[in-house]
């Protein structure tokens, strides 16, 4: 067959080409596709319109086997198959522009350094660029932006080296290549592209130079046309010849009948389209909405195709398509949403981040994220594991692994010889390699771990990274690319979502173009939705607008006038036009319109209220929301009015769905907030009733914290569940943690007896001032060992604790007749202990400091004084408001600690703190002040025997801290939780408001 010359076609609406050119070219390409020895191809921009024609020939009747449906992402892999330089994936592109700015950060020019530096950074916006400016046939050096020059260059010169070329590049050269006859398809048609699409201007030039026979539609531009689709339009009849104009008069029905419609002719008037806006506070709400309408069109009978139309992808599509499985309405979900593959699973993800930052919290991450963390250590679990990590980091106190890693080495203890073995076994990529030797060593990590599935997809991935790119380059590039191209994710469907020619449509603004609608919903129209906000470029402020301005000369100096005669405009051969910001915004608003004139019957806009990542901040509807409105509505759109849309929103009628039972979720929901009943089953309490009744042995710690925070301890003493410390700011608890260490170090002791003899002022700050010096010199060792050394705030802060120790142990050393001394004593050991008859308190703690005046071998009989040591600003305990001072738990601890000491045949028991701020260091309570406080003590152990806790504080209080839920917790309003927490614990209210202490 002889190649003919291509057809051009230009109609004014989508159902004009369907009718007028497309059924056509199927009535005659169809019969006998299946049996050509070529292809026949049918190109449209996205598979939106590619349902769409497919749908029209099934009503039609027809059958389109043996086409080919492809897209421009599909037509370049058909045509990429025999290129002689193979495109690199963007991945790779993105890796290759990073390692040559690397490598340009260090130049003397300060502008070109930078310039470098951002560019290793975020390479994306200037590879982006550069394609784009390929793709128009130009080179970067015209731009006049000489900063990024050095990096460019060094770009091009590891394209060449590597064999790669750019997309932009490859089809133009593919366009360039003498065909000399060959003929890779038998008909090609290529309809729905226009002036937003001239980044394949040369793909689907290619693709009709290599068709026997090729049929190009375009569609004529509508009134906001811009000069990029007159050049579009022009640029294709210089290629094809002129275009053939469809009359506008051909239609089915008589000439005399076409000037009027049959109501117009009965003295009627054509019904205008119906245009309705609804607000909702959130997605979930305005998914809801869009539901509801989607229902009250598809029970009107002229509704014949519906589209729901979103900007993008997100949350509000995904919403949208499960309300409407819900309901089971059929539908197409064009946008789907993404099923993680193992690529993007938390493990591997963790992995990436210990890779790129060897530290505490990433490995712990790591190990929490694996299935089975036996393939990292086999002789501990994870929770000693985790345990043996932070006590060491709390040592330490620089979050580093291999210093972790040498630290517990250096122990003798079991547990942390095991951690060490496992960290040295763990394979870590280095800072620097080249390529092949990143991908030599990623692959030993993953057979360390037993990772096979992993290393068979990564090999896919990197089989063409080209063995000639041996330049070194960071460890952060490489994972960078590692993260972009080990990618595995899915999109997919619901089964009621899979319908591609349903009458209900879930597509993207793009996809939607170039079809007819009845109805329309314009979903999530928010600020910055329409049109998209302009992407980031790689420049800065005064270099963007200097580029802009040589974008709108590259064009102009790209046009020429056509062989049509004046007025025919048409790109320079080899070129094409680039789409600046301006041109894309121009683009995307005539985008907008030519949704709208396609629906027939009704168009409804919807936004929400409130942004869904900040729900305090107001969210304006777009522009073209509010100017449609004003348009429609005669009246601008204020505050006011889009919360009487909102109410007018939520009253729409709410479709029946498929019953389901929640009615135990309303039973939960409502128990929760009964001020009236004490806290049950649904407030972190064991059921009164229950067979299940442990009683957990909780430390000294947790008792105080129970009074604060008594949901967060039911949670880890019942359901074993803690939220991850809070290391952002270490270093408070560290310098206690020393301080403590360091003052427990004061005695002698002596085997088999409870007591040491009180050491001399000099004597006590000669041993603080040793143990403290031992720590700082273990650590320098330890970075010796790594190569490393101390850094300056570390020795700042060890210099601080070591002042407190010091400050606190000189004022241990003022009393007199206290001669004898024990450090660190644990209590709890010896069982339960007793409050009153009948009421005991399983617990476990250590005392600071326990003073006596004589040296014995038990308490029984002795007079003691308990000491706690405190870093920060306490204040000494008094009498005064001892309740509570209980409740809120400042004295708590100690009044344990006392009754703790009684139970252990203590004749007298007197407690303190010993602080900065404490200048009398004297005994200042006595077990005795604490007896008739005794129900407070009564009720925390009845909380320990039944295991009814209750919540108490706020969530996320507005003014201060709170330790954060480890599980996700509904907030309920403060006054209901005090007056719960009052009934079920009495014992445990506060006698005065804080503005009474204040």
């Amino acid at each position: 067959m002889k190649r003919s010359r291509p057809l051009l076609f230009v109609v004014s609406s989508p159902q004009e080409a369907w009718e007028d050119v497309i059924a056509p070219w199927f009535d005659q390409v169809l019969p006998g596709a299946w049996q050509r020895e070529l292809p026949s191809l049918v190109v449209v921009p996205t598979r939106g319109q590619a349902n769409d024609i497919k749908m029209r020939l099934i009503a039609k009747g027809s059958s389109y086997l043996g086409l080919q449906f492809v897209i421009p992402s599909s037509l370049r892999a058909l045509l990429a198959r025999d290129d002689a330089t193979p495109t690199a994936q963007p991945e790779l592109l993105r890796l290759l522009l990073a390692i040559a700015a690397s490598e340009m950060e260090n130049r003397p020019n300060e502008s070109e350094a930078l310039a470098a530096k951002a560019v290793a950074r975020a390479p994306a916006p200037l590879l982006r660029a550069l394609d784009r400016l390929e793709t128009a046939g130009w080179k970067f050096e015209e731009l006049g932006l000489p900063s990024f020059a050095p990096v460019v260059q060094r770009f091009n010169e590891l394209l060449k080296k590597c064999g790669f070329v750019l997309r932009g590049e490859s089809d133009r050269n593919r366009l360039q290549q003498p065909t000399r006859g060959r003929q890779e398809f038998s008909h090609v048609l290529i309809s729905g592209f226009d002036g937003a699409h001239w980044a394949e201007w040369f793909l689907l030039r290619s693709a009709v130079d290599l068709a026997k026979s090729a049929t190009i539609v375009l569609e004529e531009p509508r009134e906001n046309f811009s000069d990029v689709d007159l050049c579009w339009i022009g640029s294709w009849e210089e290629v094809c010849g002129e275009a053939q104009r469809v009359s506008r008069a051909t239609a089915i029905t008589p000439l005399g009948d076409s000037l009027f419609s049959e109501v117009e002719m009965r003295g009627g008037a054509e019904t205008a389209k119906r245009f309705d806006f609804l607000i909702g506070t959130n997605f979930s709400e305005q998914a809801e909405a869009i539901t509801r309408q989607c229902v009250r069109y598809l029970a009107d009978e002229k509704c014949t195709r519906l589209g729901v139309i979103f900007p993008g992808s997100g949350g509000l599509p995904r919403l949208v398509a499960s309300s409407l499985e819900r309901l089971e309405i059929p539908h197409n979900d064009g946008l789907g949403h993404i099923v993680p593959g193992i690529f993007e699973s938390a493990e591997w993800q963790a992995w990436i981040e210990l890779q790129r930052a060897p530290r505490l919290n990433s490995f712990l991450r790591f190990l929490n994220a694996l299935p089975d963390p036996t393939v990292v250590s086999p002789k501990i679990s994870r929770q000693v594991f985790e345990k043996v990590l932070r006590e060491s980091y709390k040592e330490v106190l620089l979050d580093d692994l291999e210093l972790l890693r040498e630290f517990c080495a250096a122990s003798a203890d079991d547990k942390s010889q095991a951690a060490a073995e496992a960290l040295r076994a763990l394979p870590f990529l280095p800072a620097r390699a080249a390529f092949a030797h990143f991908l030599e060593q990623t692959y030993a990590a993953l057979a360390h771990l037993d990772w096979k599935q992993h290393a068979l997809e990564l090999a896919n991935v990197a089989h063409d990274c080209s063995q000639s790119l041996d330049a070194k380059f960071p460890r952060a590039l490489f994972l960078r690319w590692l993260e972009e191209a080990a990618v595995a994710s899915a999109t997919s469907r619901s089964a009621a979502g899979d319908h591609p020619y349903a009458r209900v449509q879930l597509l993207t603004v793009v996809g939607a173009q170039n079809q007819e609608w009845s109805h329309l919903i314009l979903a999530g129209w928010n600020q910055g939705a329409w049109p998209p906000p302009a992407g980031a470029e790689f420049a800065r402020a005064e270099e963007i607008h200097a580029f802009n301005r040589s974008v709108q000369k590259l064009n102009k100096r790209a046009a020429r006038q056509g062989s049509q005669g004046e007025g025919h405009t048409s790109v320079h051969e080899n070129h094409s036009l680039y789409l600046g910001p301006g041109e894309q915004r121009a683009i995307a608003l005539r985008q907008f319109d030519a949704l709208l004139e396609s629906a027939r019957e009704g168009v409804t806009l919807t936004a929400s209220l409130v942004q869904e990542n900040a729900p305090e901040r107001f969210w304006n509807p777009s522009e073209c929301f509010t100017e449609l409105y004003f348009k429609t509505r005669r009246e601008p759109l204020t505050q006011a009015t889009l919360k009487n849309l909102q109410r007018a929103t939520a009253l729409l009628p709410r479709p029946a769905g498929v019953a389901k039972d929640v009615q135990q979720t309303l039973i939960a929901f409502n128990a929760r907030r009964d001020s009236f009943q004490p806290a049950g089953e649904y407030d972190f309490a064991l059921r009164p009733n229950g067979s299940y009744r442990p009683v957990p042995t909780l430390s000294v710690t947790d008792l105080q914290r129970m009074l604060s925070s008594p949901a967060i301890i039911w949670m880890k003493r019942y359901l074993d569940v803690e939220a991850p410390e809070e290391t952002a700011n270490p270093w408070a608890a560290t310098t206690g943690q020393w301080a403590h260490h360091w003052l427990a170090n004061i005695i002698e002791t002596r085997d088999g007896k409870i007591f040491s003899a009180f050491p001399a002022l000099a004597k006590i700050d000669e041993r603080i001032r040793f143990a403290a010096d031992e720590q700082c010199a273990a650590l320098r060792h330890l970075c010796g060992l790594a190569g490393k050394v101390v850094p300056d705030w570390w020795i700042s802060g060890w210099l601080n604790a070591r002042y407190l120790a010091r400050h606190l142990g000189a004022k241990i050393g003022a009393p007199k007749e206290w001669n004898w001394m024990a450090t660190e004593w644990a209590v709890g050991r010896e069982g339960a202990v007793k409050i009153a008859d009948g009421v005991e308190l399983q617990l476990r703690g250590k005392i600071d400091l326990v003073l006596a005046q004589n040296d014995a071998s038990s308490f029984g009989g002795q007079k003691i004084w308990i000491v706690d040591y405190k870093t920060g600003s306490d204040r000494e305990l008094k009498t005064s408001d001892l309740h509570d001072n209980l409740v809120k738990g400042t004295s708590l601890q100690l009044g344990l600690y006392a009754l703790a000491m009684r139970e252990l045949g203590a004749a007298e028991v007197s407690v303190s703190i010993i602080s900065l701020t404490v200048k009398n260091v004297a005994p200042q309570l006595s077990v005795d002040d604490l007896a008739p406080h005794t129900d407070v003590f009564g009720d925390l152990a009845e909380m320990q025997r039944t295991g009814i806790f209750g919540m108490k504080g706020e969530i996320r209080p507005a003014f201060g801290y709170s330790a954060p839920y480890p599980l996700a917790t509904l907030p309920i309003d403060n006054d209901i939780l005090e007056d719960k927490w009052a009934l079920t614990h009495p014992a445990l209210v506060l006698e005065k408001e804080e503005w009474e202490i204040w």
